[in-house]
Order: structure tokens, then sequence, then C-alpha cells
């Protein structure tokens, strides 16, 4: 408590026993279990700067949350306010009064996770009087927090690492917020590589989370596409160094109907000024996360047009106002039947593309309407972009599996969903199951890079325990091979979401080796660095940083090479080079560390699906 309230506090407190005349009594006070009155007689008090005190204006409250109302009594109009509002919440409607009388108020006095005893004041305002205390609430220290409580239940039953946890427990710090005892004691351990991974400066972090996803009740417990508000830009984590100060955005897909789309951004652009702010590297993670996470309400943006005119042009350039607005976010980024390039213009082959950012099974219904619509094209081979598909849900990797192949391997085993022997869950099996549409493809072509990860995997090893072979173009995968059981429970006032690695991935083959990625059989970084086309080699350095609307074979050199080897050559032959990025320099580049990895997940719901699907 800082000293003016100090002061206030022993003041108040000497006047109200002085004071104790037999007078009108000025108010009630409800309490719940968590709080108790002082130990004092009821005593009639005067008005106190407008206001008639209650007489035991002092609680002392458990760590836990408390609802309280407090009733009291003013001369005039009046104002509330808390001394510490994390401690107290007040209720906005309670806040004020516009007239004398008897009145009440409720507040909330929150959770007390600290290991400190904490005070906090409501304090009042009367018209023509000075501020004063109403009430003071003493709060306990912090006890255990349910929700490190939860998090350490399910860790000691069902974590995949269990064995080591389980040792290490009686040492971890249990006072700790939730999400830093989720982090502290896994990273204390040695045998769970393979949660998580490494950032460039070597700093270690884990696949596991917990987050606490909005007031109890918000969480649906189905997932059905819902509307987000935003920008509607979804940017690479690779970031242009356009000269020696300024940084540039590379946008990697603009979602439909979205303010960005309807200001007319398109992927392949470059942003390289913020409300009128030079993106430099001092602020260029600022920037880029809150652009990313939809921060911005309104904003400005300098957007440079990369792909259609050169850098120095000045009509490629121009400023674009943004205000937040309603749009899906679907995963499904772009599908059609690609136009063939010079090169391949003779070949009988239709081939389907697919650009899938992220296995949402919110989005299972539009993903399945584009394969219905390669379908209906005619599509014979199919190239699958996975550059920026950092995973999702198991139940949608499943369908989008079935859905490439023919009907004929419906039944088979598509993943085995391992866990420690411990967890009362046990093993799933998850088969390939009948679907409306069925493209028969027999060699799968994915452009990967190293954000893709986990349910995309689970794609590639997958295909390849059923014998169908996958063509790897572009660079190593992240190596992901486990996976979530994804749980939500409403814990006090809110819903926190809570998803430990649970299970390893293995394929019919019973293969799991890929805790270091799966290796490209076209490596960009590699592969054209000889080539005797100086175009293919500046091209693939660019690799993968968006250039163009997806689609665009003549803007994309890994697309380029993928349609080439669906019908049996590659570019690096002496193919003339495509019409692509000759821009006359390449940038440098920068990554910015994405924090979210959406993983392998299944929900319980979808586990009592895989189960179903099991039984019969």
């Amino acid at each position: 408590m800082n000293t003016a309230l100090s002061n206030l506090t022993a003041k108040l407190r000497g006047t109200a026993a002085l004071l104790a005349i037999a007078l009108t009594a000025a108010a009630a006070l409800s309490l719940p279990a968590s709080c108790k009155e002082d130990k004092k007689t009821d005593e009639e008090k005067k008005f106190v700067e407008g206001v008639i005190i209650p007489a035991n204006n002092v609680s002392d409250c458990s760590m836990s949350e408390a609802n309280i109302t407090v009733t009291f009594e003013t001369k005039e109009a009046y104002t509330l306010e808390v001394s510490d509002p994390e401690m107290l919440v007040l209720n906005t409607a309670d806040a004020s009064g516009d007239a004398a009388g008897k009145h009440s108020a409720r507040v909330t006095v929150t959770r007390n996770d600290s290991p400190d005893e904490r005070t906090a004041q409501l304090l009042i305002t009367v018209k023509g009087y000075n501020r004063t205390i109403l009430y003071e609430f003493v709060q306990s220290a912090g006890a255990e927090d349910p929700v490190v409580t939860w998090i350490d239940e399910r860790l000691s039953k069902e974590y995949y690492w269990l064995d080591e946890y389980n040792e290490k427990r009686p040492a971890f710090d249990f006072s700790l917020t939730y999400d830093k005892f989720l982090s502290s004691s896994l990273l204390s351990l040695t045998t769970n590589g393979m949660d998580g991974g490494r950032y460039d400066d070597g700093t270690r972090y884990i696949y596991s989370y917990i987050v606490r996803t909005g007031p109890a009740g918000s969480a649906s417990g189905t997932r059905a596409a819902l509307q987000t508000t935003g920008l509607g830009l979804y940017l690479c984590n690779i970031v242009w160094t356009l000269d020696e100060l300024r940084m540039g955005f590379a946008v990697e897909h603009v979602y439909p109907g979205s303010p960005a789309e309807k200001a007319g951004i398109q992927r392949g652009d470059i942003i390289s000024q913020v409300n009128g702010m030079d993106i430099t590297r001092s602020n260029m993670e600022e920037l880029w996360y809150n652009i990313y996470y939809n921060q911005y309400s309104q904003v400005s943006l300098h957007k440079i047009n990369w792909w259609a005119t050169d850098l120095e042009d000045e009509a490629s350039q121009m400023d674009v106002s943004l205000t937040a607005g309603s749009y899906y976010a679907s995963p499904v980024a772009y599908h059609g039947i690609l136009d063939m390039p010079d090169n391949i213009a003779g070949q009988p082959n239709k081939i389907g593309y697919l650009s899938y950012l992220g296995f949402e099974a919110e989005y299972d219904d539009e993903l399945a309407a584009a394969m219905a619509d390669l379908k209906a094209g005619g599509a014979t081979d199919l190239i699958l972009d996975l550059r920026s598909n950092g995973g999702g849900s198991v139940n949608s990797s499943i369908k989008l599996a079935s859905m490439i192949l023919d009907a004929s391997y419906a039944g088979k085993v598509y993943a085995k969903l391992r866990r420690n022997p411990a967890n009362p869950y046990g093993d799933e099996e998850c088969l390939i199951t009948g679907q409306a549409t069925n493209l028969g493809i027999k060699h799968l072509y994915i452009i990967a890079t190293g954000s893709t990860a986990s349910a995309s995997e689970m794609v590639i090893a997958g295909l390849r325990g059923l014998d169908v072979p996958v063509t790897i173009i572009g660079t190593r995968t992240e190596g992901k091979n486990c996976g979530m059981d994804v749980m939500v429970r409403t814990i006090d006032r809110y819903d926190y979401e809570f998803a430990p690695i649970t299970f390893l991935n293995y394929n019919a083959k019973d293969f799991n080796d890929y805790a270091d990625g799966f290796e490209a059989d076209v490596d960009m970084t590699t592969y054209f660095a000889d080539d005797a086309d100086k175009n293919h080699v500046q091209n693939a350095k660019m690799f993968p940083m968006p250039l163009a609307p997806w689609g665009m074979a003549t803007y994309d050199l890994a697309l380029h090479e993928a349609m080439t080897r669906v019908t049996g050559g590659t570019l690096k032959t002496g193919t003339a080079a495509p019409a692509a990025v000759t821009r006359g320099f390449v940038p440098g580049r920068v990554t910015i560390a994405r924090p979210e990895r959406p993983g392998m997940t299944l929900t319980e719901q979808e586990r009592t699906q895989i189960r179903e699907a099991q039984a019969r």
C-alpha cells in the first residue's frame, strides 16, 4: 500500500472509533465463505466525507476468488474506484451513482496466486467531498494454482516422457504461474528432446502448450468455422533486407474477403512501412507480430508490388489504409488446375495444385470442396503445397490423405499413435476413411520447408507407409514426429486449452525416425547451385520467399520444378529458365521466430471418432 493510502487508512480507523455513537447504521455486507469480517461489534457511524462507512469495512480473504457485495449510503452522487485493479475488479455498472441514498456495489477479489499477502481498497468520492476508503480487503498468500494442478495431473499420467517428469517432480516450483510452470518443468527434462527444438540462437523451445482461450463458456467444444476480425494478412516469417537500414515484410497470403484483399494487397507484395515508419531491424519484430496477430484496428501500410514490376519503379509502390474487418481465415489458400509452362506444354497431364496453410478441422468442408473441384477439373496429378503448413488436426490429415488416394485404400492403416505404456488412454490406429472424393493419386509431389511440420509430415509418413511415392521439393521439413491430446477445461472464470506431447506417430511400416525432418528430394538450397543457368541459381536463392500470387509457376521455381517432375523431367536438364524474378539483385533475408506451432493435435471428440472408426 502506498504512503498516502496508509495514512488515509489509519485516519479512517481512528475516526471510526471516535464516532461510534447511536446513529443510523450504514450498510450490510454480503460475504462469501472465502472472506470473513473483522470481529467487531456492528457500530453506527456518521457520514464521513459524504458517506456512511460500513461498520465492518475490513475483510480478511483467502487466496481464492471471491465475489462481494458492499452496501452503503451517500449524501450526494458518487464514483467508486479500486486501488489495485489486478486484485479488485469493480462491476462497471456499479462504479458510479447520480443521487444520494442507499447503494450497493459488486466487487470481485481475484485469485491470489502470488506467494505474498496483498491488500487493496475500494475507494469512494462523493460529490463535494474528498476521496476516502469505503472498504479494505486483505488477502492471504496464494496456494497452488488450480491450473498448475491440472497441468501436473495430466503430465504425471499422460506426458510421453512421464517417467522422468515424475522422477523430477518434487523439485518443480509449483508457485509459478501456469505457463511458466509448464515451460520450466519440461525444459528441465533431458529425455523429451522430441518435445520442441531450438531457435537459431540455440535457445530451446517446447511444443507442449497451454493457453487461456477466453471467459468461461467461450469454448464451444466443436470445430466450426468462425469469422476472424483483423486485416487479413498472413506474413512470411522470413523478412526481406531491402537495404542497409530498411526491412520488408513478405506477404505470404491474403485471405479472401478481408480488408487486405479489398485494398488490393496480393501475395508477393512487400510491406516496407507501417504507419509511416520504415521497418528496421530494431522495430521489425514488434511490427511483424502486430500485423500477424491482428493487433491493429486501423493501420496504413506502404507496399511494394515486387512480382509485377521492378522495385525501383515508383509505379510499383503505393500507400494503403486498412481498417480491421471480419473474414474467414480458411487455410485452403489456393486450388486449381495449373496452366502448363512452355517447357511441358505438350504433356497430357492435368496437374492439380492445392496450397494448404494448416490442418484446421473448422475448415474441413472447404478442404473437401477444393478436392472435389480438382476431381471435377480432371486432375491426373497433384502438387500439395505445404511450405507454410505447421500442422494441426490429426483427423484433417486423415481426411486429406484419404481424398488423395483412391477408394481401395479405405480401412488401411494410415498412422499409429503410440502413447507411454502408463498412459490410461492407450494407443490408436488411424485408418484411411471413405470419402465422397478420391483423386486416386499414384505419386504425390509436396512443396515443403522447415515450417512444414507435424500433421503435414504425417501425410508424408502415412503415404510412404502405404507404398505411395512422395517427392519433396523445397527444403528439409521440421521433424515433428509427436503429437498432442488437446483438452479444454473451465477453471475459475476462464477456459484453458492444454496440449502436452502425449504420443508419437508411426506409419503402417512402424516408421517414426524423422525427428530431424524429411529430407527434400530436390533441395532448393543446393540443387540449382551449380546450374549453368544463372536465373535458376538466383531464383533458387529466393526460395521460399513469396514472389507472386499462388499458382504462377513462372514466378515460383519450386512449383515449376514440381510440375516438370510430374511429367518426368527436371528444369536442371537445360530447359529454359522461367521468366521469373530477375531483378538484378537478391535481397538478404532475416527470419522471425514464429512462436506458435500448431502441431499434430487430437481433441477428445476426435479421439472418440478415431476409436469408433477403428472398431468398425
